[in-house]
């Protein structure tokens, strides 16, 4: 049975990682040399909140609907993930919610291209239904973490998304390995892992593992929305390998920023730590 997004689409790690990633994107587009976008996992693309699965849990209503409900005071970064949000929902009501190749295909210019990875034959269909044909995206149906040995793309400037669902057991490893054979292949490409907070002795020793291994300035930020509660996800991180300098205060600003607006207890937190590569 594989991971299905329908029923955590907009939840606070959705908004979390897509505020963050319309920022780097962004920073990509403030030069006029073309990109490649790459997602390692890309899901369907877009997500329906009007259907059961998505009231089941009921994740959006504290994710995307709670940040919608009191925007004042927003800082850009957030207040430029909310209007993309809005303009895929012209009528007003909270109905759907873009997945990161959507969001990658809205900003993406005449010029730039996508690369997406997906391994589930009927949610790759899914996925080339939500990009109507659009030239610019090429969809692999394939398992996400091979795509570094296509790396660097032609236009040599790329973000490379790894978003696993994090269901295998060494989805960890997995992550860190991916990201060492491709930084080998393609050392200045950006690089944006997204993890989850669950079993935290785990996810630090992941970080612990990466920080020793990079060689490349890196940027780790994560947000929590309470107290910790083990096997539960109560925060997520992104760990950002050659961050664009245009993304680091705009980035700072916005998890601050989410950090109060979702929170569920006095717990809630962000955090913005620097890896600096000592020559």
């Amino acid at each position: 049975m594989h991971y299905q997004h329908r029923y955590h689409a907009g939840n606070f790690a959705d908004v979390f990682k897509h505020v963050l990633l319309i920022s780097l994107l962004r920073a990509l587009n403030a030069k006029p040399k073309p990109w490649c976008y790459v997602d390692t996992h890309a899901g369907s693309g877009d997500y329906r909140l009007d259907i059961a699965e998505a009231a089941r849990t009921g994740e959006f209503e504290r994710g995307i609907a709670q940040l919608l409900a009191d925007p004042r005071g927003a800082p850009e970064a957030v207040r430029d993930y909310l209007e993309l949000i809005r303009t895929l929902n012209p009528e007003g009501p909270l109905r759907r919610y873009p997945g990161s190749p959507q969001i990658a295909q809205l900003l993406a210019r005449d010029n730039d291209r996508l690369w997406l990875c997906e391994n589930v034959a009927a949610i790759a269909a899914e996925l080339r239904d939500v990009l109507h044909g659009d030239a610019r995206a090429h969809i692999h149906q394939r398992n996400g973490y091979e795509i570094s040995s296509l790396l660097p793309p032609p236009e040599k400037r790329a973000l490379i998304l790894v978003d696993p669902p994090f269901e295998r057991a060494d989805e960890f490893d997995a992550c860190g390995d991916f990201l060492q054979a491709s930084l080998k292949r393609f050392a200045h490409g950006v690089y944006a892992v997204w993890y989850p907070y669950k079993q935290r002795a785990q996810t630090q020793r992941w970080l612990r593992r990466m920080r020793a291994q990079l060689r490349q300035d890196s940027v780790n930020l994560t947000l929590s929305i309470g107290r910790p509660a083990e096997g539960r996800m109560r925060g997520c991180g992104l760990l950002v390998v050659n961050p664009p300098y245009a993304f680091m205060a705009p980035a700072q600003a916005a998890i601050d920023d989410l950090a109060v607006r979702l929170k569920q207890d006095d717990g809630a937190f962000a955090s913005f730590e620097t890896w600096q590569v000592t020559p």
